[in-house]
């Protein structure tokens, strides 16, 4: 294991990272009320900052808001109220937004996700959670500063499936490679990093990927890169950007 990648154990992190998420979900539905729809739903994401997740800037009658979820004191924040992650989980997060929109003249309805069970806040497992988030987000920063074309998306976490993302539209229309991380799902049960195409170009899968990268095809297609694999590598920087910066520069003539 490298010294800044902490392993990341589905099992033990499951809970923290369901609770994160359900925070997330309350954020991206607040922001939405605000947000122009985006052709690309560019709307839903939220931004990674130096203190964890925060909401694209919206505005109430004139002023400026953000909400943000501080990963480092582990409290979601708006405005001049922090609420603990340890005694909100979503429901209650979600009544007490919903109390500060009405106490700021919003008669808008939030709209209100599907939220975890989880009763469960390890800051430990937040803490690691965040480093690999905040490390993923710099790989993904400058993989999308090499891209000279096209037009590439900011890079969010998508709180719906809670992956890191970043997309590029080479030809500016709905071709497109993406790259993200997930800690894990219903098709694969640990956290990893992937690479897709949209529309699959014929011969996507026939480019090589290094070890110990794979291909997906229960469930979704794409490229996949175990996030233990990189914790054991001693250069996981030069790993991921094999994986990432090669496998895009092979697959962005496959969309022509």
């Amino acid at each position: 294991m490298t010294k800044n990648l902490p392993m990341l154990d589905i099992k033990q992190l499951g809970p923290t990272r369901d609770r994160l998420k359900d925070a997330a979900l309350v954020l991206s539905s607040l922001q939405r009320l605000f947000l122009p729809k985006h052709p690309r739903q560019w709307q839903y994401g939220l931004e990674v900052n130096m203190r964890g997740l925060i909401t694209q800037p919206f505005t109430i009658e004139n002023k400026e808001y953000r909400a943000s979820i501080d990963l480092v004191r582990h409290k979601v924040r708006l405005d001049n109220n922090n609420w603990k992650l340890a005694d909100f989980n979503g429901p209650k997060l979600y009544q007490v937004i919903e109390s500060w929109l009405k106490d700021h003249g919003v008669n808008a309805e939030l709209e209100k996700p599907t939220f975890s069970k989880s009763q469960i806040y390890n800051p430990d497992q937040a803490n690691d959670y965040s480093l690999v988030l905040w490390w993923l987000d710099l790989q993904f920063q400058i993989l999308k500063a090499d891209i000279s074309e096209g037009v590439t998306s900011p890079i969010f976490l998508y709180a719906h499936h809670f992956d890191l993302s970043l997309v590029w539209f080479p030809y500016d229309d709905e071709r497109q490679l993406s790259v993200g991380w997930s800690t894990g799902d219903e098709n694969i049960s640990e956290p990893y990093i992937y690479l897709t195409a949209y529309p699959e170009p014929d011969g996507f899968q026939n480019i090589k990927l290094p070890a110990p990268a794979y291909w997906q095809n229960k469930g979704f297609s794409g490229a996949i890169l175990p996030y233990a694999k990189l914790t054991a590598d001693s250069q996981p920087e030069a790993l991921f950007r094999h994986f990432a910066a090669e496998t895009f520069a092979e697959a962005r003539p496959l969309l022509d």
